[in-house]
């Protein structure tokens, strides 16, 4: 604490009224000039996110039980760069639960 304000005192206080803002307020944060922090509303992308979760619960289930043909079958309607962290998530839960997951 010491040394900042000794910085302070040197170098003066710099605000600049531009961009004090407080982050923790979602509304605010688009307030700076050029940068896109939060996306505007986009309803498909929700759906979508909603559809692979539901997607992810139900491969989750097979692999609780041990069917491990049905949740390769199933992790194949995924897109191929999502498949690999998919497969680390489905053995990580399973191990949380004692099984082992046996994935290709």
């Amino acid at each position: 604490m010491e040394l900042s304000r000794e910085k302070e005192k040197r170098m003066g206080k710099r605000k600049n009224k531009k961009y004090e803002l407080n982050f923790e307020v979602a509304s605010e944060r688009k307030k700076i000039t050029g940068y896109t922090l939060i996306t505007d509303l986009d309803c498909t992308v929700e759906a979508q996110h909603m559809k692979e979760h539901e997607a992810f619960l139900e491969i989750q289930r097979h692999a609780f039980n041990g069917d491990i043909l049905a949740v390769e079958e199933m992790l194949l309607e995924f897109p191929v760069f999502k498949r690999e962290d998919l497969k680390k998530m489905l053995i990580r839960s399973a191990a949380e639960r004692g099984k082992t997951l046996e994935l290709r």
